[in-house]
């Protein structure tokens, strides 16, 4: 049966946007590949692997696991990633070269290894999640930022050689989204429902993505909560 299900593969799922994206395919009978530190969806067609995503040697080994185990899966969604805000000079060298191992370089490399199962089927969708940040700066931003910026430059690249092969790409770049992001930072999303994107929303538009037309790619979609509204901590 799990051989009939259409496979996804997400990164992050342990909690939030991934965790929301996770449960979505999987109610909708879809076999779900979750990369997670930890993992707390109990599922039949749920197959968890427990890799610290920062970790990129370890990253690259399971990553080349799945793709030989797996080499039907039919989507890609590049999820994990984390906000760390304050002045540079407060950041040490370590903590610039982690959080680019997993805020960027992870998904880089998480799209060079399963890009060619795709291609070699010449379909299948390779999804982003982004962040409004793409686009904007601000201050103790330098970091997430610059991140989110890398990643939409290196998905234009990507998105140009993967529709050479019939493979749709696609970012999505979401403002603030009601999740534990926010957790340890010293700011969040006003309370009223239309002051932040629900997790669910996301999901239910990356289920939409999955199942469009195979001839149509939605390239670059930024999602905005209906009335945008800071709360400092």
């Amino acid at each position: 049966m799990k051989d009939r299900m259409k496979k996804y593969l997400i990164t992050g799922t342990s909690k939030g946007i991934g965790k929301s994206i996770a449960l979505k395919l999987i109610k909708n009978k879809c076999l779900v590949l979750g990369i997670s530190r930890k993992h707390s969806i109990k599922a039949k067609n749920y197959i968890p692997f427990s890799q610290d995503i920062s970790d990129l040697e370890g990253f690259t080994k399971t990553l080349e696991y799945i793709k030989n185990k797996h080499p039907d899966i039919q989507g890609v969604i590049s999820n994990a990633g984390e906000g760390v805000f304050n002045k540079l000079e407060n950041f040490s060298d370590i903590q610039i070269s982690n959080y680019f191992n997993l805020n960027l370089l992870s998904h880089i490399l998480l799209a060079k290894k399963m890009i060619s199962n795709l291609k070699k089927s010449r379909k299948g969708i390779f999804i982003f999640i982004g962040s409004e940040a793409t686009k904007i700066g601000g201050i103790q931003g330098t970091l997430y930022c610059s991140a989110k910026h890398g990643l939409l430059g290196f998905f234009k690249s990507f998105k140009a050689e993967a529709n050479k092969a019939s493979v749709r790409a696609t970012i999505i770049n979401p403002g603030m989204v009601r999740t534990s992001f926010f957790k340890n930072l010293k700011f969040s999303p006003g309370s009223d429902r239309e002051n932040a994107i629900e997790a669910e929303d996301i999901a239910e538009l990356v289920y939409f993505l999955c199942n469009s037309s195979k001839y149509i790619n939605y390239s670059d979609i930024n999602i905005d909560p209906l009335k945008k509204v800071i709360i400092k901590k």
